[in-house]
């Protein structure tokens, strides 16, 4: 063979491996895989999450403008954390109208994936199907961080259909010098050891107030009326007044001159009528009392053994029972009442923790937390609650309480018209 012919042997030799050895160096390359439609997937890096798909939740609350400016903080925090989960967050300031809403929504099927309800509503939703049981968040440290006493409100059917996200406690206060004055080193145990303090207060200082009742605060009314009952479960139930609270509310009604009217939320002003011994008691959500500056809150007496329902002012988490989204819908709570989020809000608005461990000072919360709530609350919400005192298993139960507190709406505003307030009650039944 001629060198000529040779080369064009070799050379065409050459091309030919060339070609036959092009399919073999495409499936070579790592990032690229064939698929029987002809398209390719890049495979990601070893350790990196791959989410299939987006997801989107929905979100329904009812809060003041500044708690629900924290909200969509948190949200976009989380929603930072977790670009796959997208939440739509919806606000309905007004508690009766966001009832309404929430309720026609989740019997049409169509309410949000998650809902934030007052504790006192969230076993009338279950009872109406309206959710799906949160038993499942309840694991580890998370379901030994709470507390029995708020849980137990929650439960219903034996199962769990609420995350707690905080509370706001109604608490009877005194005018410890006042307390002192009138012979008493505590709060009255009765309410005939009341009424003679009253009296003996009214002596001394005869333009003072011996209890501050605001209009329309149906539980206002209702913590003031259990501290002196020795079976108040009728009050939780929405049932008929007894004979004894009748005659309460009859002495109150003598007594009127000497109530102030003080609205709940006016707390400089009750502040103040403190600070001068002009009021003798006052029935206060805690937030409130958490405002009071140091100084007068030690000239202050918290009547610890007339706690009554600490649940019954306090938010849960829910989920919807037509909710498509659970997982992310559970991830999205525990995210909104980790401890950092609920030291926050104790913070910034003085509402108590649902998390037992942030009653004491947390050491992985570290400097951050500063204001630690009082290791009183803990025994008391941690204490197994009896029968009677919890939430009632009645579909309408929030209609008749809102039933109820429009009429002590309508009969507490000016002057007091308990008669006609008892006359109406009567009615109802």
């Amino acid at each position: 063979m001629t060198p000529r012919k040779y080369v064009l042997v070799l050379f065409g030799t050459l091309l030919l491996a060339a070609l036959l050895l092009i399919p073999f160096s495409r499936n070579a390359n790592p990032a690229i895989t064939g698929k029987p439609d002809g398209k390719t997937n890049v495979q990601p890096a070893p350790g990196t999450l791959v989410v299939d798909q987006l997801s989107d939740i929905t979100v329904s609350v009812s809060l003041p403008n500044m708690q629900y400016q924290q909200l969509q903080e948190l949200n976009r925090n989380f929603m930072m954390k977790y670009p796959h989960i997208q939440v739509e967050l919806s606000n309905e300031p007004n508690k009766e109208r966001a009832y309404d809403l929430w309720t026609l929504q989740s019997q049409q099927r169509e309410a949000a994936d998650i809902m934030l309800l007052d504790n006192g509503w969230v076993r009338s939703f279950a009872v109406r199907g309206f959710l799906k049981p949160a038993d499942s968040m309840m694991t580890g440290d998370t379901l030994t961080d709470q507390m029995t006493g708020l849980l137990d409100s929650l439960r219903w059917n034996g199962y769990l259909w609420g995350v707690p996200k905080d509370l706001n406690p109604y608490i009877i206060v005194w005018n410890s010098a006042l307390l002192k004055e009138t012979g008493l080193k505590e709060p009255p145990s009765d309410f005939a050891s009341f009424q003679a303090a009253a009296s003996k207060m009214i002596e001394l200082h005869p333009q003072a107030s011996i209890v501050n009742w605001s209009a329309g605060d149906l539980q206002q009314q209702l913590t003031w009326l259990a501290a002196f009952q020795t079976k108040p479960a009728n009050l939780l139930k929405i049932l008929p007044l007894s004979e004894q609270q009748t005659q309460q509310l009859e002495w109150f009604q003598q007594m009127e001159v000497n109530l102030s009217r003080i609205d709940v939320d006016a707390i400089n002003q009750l502040a103040e009528e403190f600070q001068n011994n002009n009021l003798f008691a006052a029935v206060i959500p805690w937030n409130q009392y958490e405002r009071f500056n140091e100084d007068l809150r030690m000239k202050l007496t918290i009547d610890r053994e007339q706690v009554h329902y600490p649940w019954l002012n306090g938010r849960s988490y829910a989920i919807s029972s037509n909710s498509d989204e659970e997982e992310e819908a559970m991830l999205w709570i525990g995210e909104m009442t980790e401890l950092m989020n609920q030291q926050m809000t104790y913070d910034r608005f003085g509402f108590l923790p649902a998390r037992s461990s942030l009653y004491s000072f947390n050491s992985t919360l570290q400097s951050d937390q500063i204001h630690i709530p009082p290791a009183w609350w803990k025994n008391e919400l941690n204490t197994k609650l009896a029968d009677e005192n919890l939430p009632i298993s009645d579909p309408i139960w929030p209609e008749k309480w809102r039933q109820r507190e429009k009429l002590w709406g309508m009969f507490s505003d000016g002057n007091f018209q308990l008669a006609d307030y008892m006359k109406s009650l009567a009615a109802l039944e």
